[in-house]
């Protein structure tokens, strides 16, 4: 037995090594026959020297005259090595966290690693790829174009977003036309699982990960349909087994609905980056089946399987039908995902206000030290005379020898004026305007001013952090600081406000305190996508032990306890997907 087993073993290593071989010799050969061009759309590569000498015609034209544009991605050795490594860091600090690092079984490890590269390369091929990204993207937007014709039925012009000429140029566009996709969505996917359809495409996607990786029955399927549905729904497939499954099997399936987003919510975030990162779609789907494996295999070494699994051998799906007909089940999802808008709905307007209370206070922490140590950041120093001709409203032009800043005059003393905007750069002697009703009141000289002793948010904190993994995963070190923000937003307040934030950073780019304007470069973007493509966030553990646990009441306990660790184990997961697109982008 025990020689058989090394044959086993043997052989095992043996293919893996040969894959991974074959699959960097592939890769090599194909750069080399298209002369290292890989032609697919990104956002335009725009960086903070660019910006710099155009801040003139301001950030936001700067960004915007490229985006959209097909451009070829020659992405050096180098930075795709850092990917590749980064491979290696998430697996270590998976491995830190493993409650039992002696029983590891490396086989999923390895496979689900392999089984991310095997479909990266061929999903983001120069062949297969231009063909997915096309189907996917333009299916994903005819259903978006179904959504918005129900959601205009309901509220009119309000549904219409900002620039189209058929709406009412309002700010209510996000609730009105993006929330709403998540019922369309819903009720779609109920429909899909009502007919069959939706089954057959989970199961033979389960088969190739329970053949290579060996993996429970249970924890397979229920990872193959988080692909496609969120983290409360995809337990369903597996509802008869899990009072009986091993803890290890539990933490992979929370794993699972950490690592993945549901089709609802990510029909939104489509909407969010559209116009910002072309063929989006193609890439979140891309990022969803590719989180799949890689929640198991991180799964496995955070929990190792060391108890008997009654799921062992493979397994059908068992779903239960309660809808009489295709009606039944389209109405049935519909006031599902009404219900999870509304949540949304309520957790965004809950989060943002606490987010907004947050930096408030961290802000203000800020000014009150600056002020002691005598650096008032919202104190401006020049001459006598200057200040008798400067009144309250007045506006004060400061150049950082950057860009220029706008102050607002709050109210005037002997030798200073307070303005309402903290100093973001420190002045000492410089030259300055005043502007009175947007015109020219007096030039200066002299002007004196400090900004913060120190200034954090949670922003700045978040990239602080993160940062470290944005650089893992292939994301330039003067860009990780932006894109470790969002990864901290998404772990600590949602997916949601990462995505709305990166839309947001794509269109306008990341403000530095000194003035410097970053703009995410192309590969950066995606990369940032991919990552940002998982439920792993604080809030998601209740929800996850709320579902999980109102199937199984035996389990609860085990959820709760469970339930940190695998929220991080999907968050490494899912980054794990984005160091992928990093090694083939």
């Amino acid at each position: 037995m025990k020689k058989n087993q090394k044959k086993k073993n043997s052989r095992f290593w043996f293919f893996v090594s040969i894959a991974v071989v074959a699959f960097f010799s592939l890769r090599f050969a194909a750069n080399h026959v298209r002369g290292g061009n890989f032609n697919t759309s990104f956002v335009a590569e725009a960086h903070a020297e660019d910006v710099s000498v155009k801040s003139a015609a301001g950030p936001a034209a700067s960004a915007s005259s490229k985006i959209g544009s097909r451009q070829k991605l020659n992405t050096p050795l180098s930075a795709r090595l850092i990917s590749f490594f980064g491979i290696f860091v998430l697996v270590m600090i998976s491995y830190a966290m493993s409650v039992d690092r002696k029983h590891i079984n490396w086989r999923p490890v390895l496979w689900g690693i392999a089984l991310q590269l095997i479909f990266g390369l061929i999903v983001l091929s120069d062949t297969v790829g231009v063909f997915f990204f096309t189907v996917v993207d333009s299916a994903v937007n005819i259903l978006l174009s179904f959504s918005e014709e129900g959601a205009a039925f309901v509220f009119g012009k309000l549904a219409y977003g900002p620039g189209d000429i058929r709406g009412m140029q309002q700010g209510m566009f996000f609730f009105f036309s993006v929330l709403p996709t998540i019922v369309f969505f819903s009720s779609l996917m109920t429909i899909l699982y009502h007919l069959g359809i939706m089954q057959a495409i989970v199961e033979q996607i389960a088969k190739v990960m329970k053949k290579t990786m060996k993996t429970s029955g249970s924890e397979t399927l229920s990872a193959a349909a988080n692909i496609f549905v969120g983290q409360t729904e995809a337990p369903l497939v597996i509802k008869p087994f899990i009072k009986n499954m091993t803890t290890s099997e539990l933490h992979a399936v929370m794993t699972g609905g950490f690592a993945t987003v549901a089709g609802g919510v990510m029909a939104a975030y489509v909407l969010f980056l559209k116009d910002y990162i072309p063929n989006i779609a193609g890439h979140l789907v891309t990022a969803s089946i590719m989180s799949a494996p890689a929640a198991l295999a991180i799964s496995k070494i955070v929990y190792p399987q060391t108890e008997h699994s009654e799921t062992a051998g493979d397994m059908k799906i068992c779903v239960e039908k309660p809808d009489a007909n295709v009606i039944e089940a389209g109405a049935r999802g519909a006031s599902e995902g009404m219900s999870l808008m509304l949540n949304v709905a309520a957790m965004l307007m809950a989060f943002v206000g606490l987010i907004a209370m947050a930096n408030f206070g961290m802000e203000k922490f800020c000014d009150l030290t600056s002020r002691i140590v005598g650096r008032n950041p919202y104190k401006l120093v020049l001459d006598e005379a200057a200040v008798k001709n400067i009144k309250m409203g007045d506006t004060i032009i400061l150049n950082n020898g950057i860009k220029n800043f706008e102050y607002s005059v709050k109210e005037t003393r002997v030798k200073s004026v307070i303005i309402k905007e903290r100093l973001s750069a420190t002045y000492k002697g410089s030259n300055y305007t005043v502007l009175r009703g947007g015109k020219l009141l007096f030039r200066g000289a002299g002007i004196k001013g400090y900004k913060p002793l120190f200034f954090i948010n949670l922003s700045i904190f978040f990239g602080i952090i993160f940062s470290p993994i944005a650089w893992a995963m292939g994301v330039p070190w003067r860009e990780a600081i932006v894109v470790g923000r969002l990864l901290g937003e998404k772990l600590i307040l949602t997916e949601f406000i990462a995505y709305i934030n990166l839309a947001g950073i794509l269109k306008t780019g990341y403000q530095t305190l000194s003035g410097n304007v970053i703009m995410l470069s192309q590969r950066s973007a995606v990369i940032a996508s991919y990552a940002l493509c998982g439920f792993a966030n604080f809030a998601s553990i209740g929800i996850q032990i709320g579902g999980i646990g109102g199937i199984a009441p035996n389990k609860r306990a085990t959820l709760a306890k469970i339930g940190i660790r695998a929220m991080f184990a999907g968050a490494i997961a899912a980054c794990m997907t984005g160091t992928v697109a990093g090694i083939l982008m």
